[in-house]
């Protein structure tokens, strides 16, 4: 557990419960979503072409289906988890200031204070 949070940071890690079991799963930041995108894309594209084809040549939409519904479980194995790869640019994510509250609810308290004098 501390080499993965040593490795990706804790801000890059979202805290999952299932079955009543906690587990760390690291996320994919946003140039990562955009290359997963374009990956599924060329996947499904390149699987889709091949698959009609395919198809026509073997007179067949059966195996038209076969090959476009390979390349879709393809995509989503390429796409779908969180690999390495999808997680090299992390945002960092400053720390909650808790200071900024407090001035506020001291304003509010001198203003109801004046409103009292007057």
């Amino acid at each position: 557990s501390s080499g993965i949070n040593a490795e990706y940071g804790q801000s890059n890690l979202r805290a999952n419960k299932m079955l009543g079991i906690e587990f760390h799963m690291p996320e994919m930041d946003f140039e990562g979503q955009k290359l997963a995108e374009i990956l599924q894309y060329v996947i499904l594209g390149v699987f889709g072409i091949v698959g009609f084809i395919w198809g026509y040549l073997c007179e067949s939409f059966e195996q038209t289906f076969y090959v476009v519904a390979s390349g879709a479980l393809i995509a989503s194995m390429v796409v779908l988890p969180p690999w390495p790869i999808y997680r090299k640019n992390p945002l960092p994510f400053h720390p909650v200031a808790g200071s900024l509250k407090k001035p506020a609810v001291a304003a509010t308290n001198k203003n109801k204070s004046n409103k009292k004098k007057n």
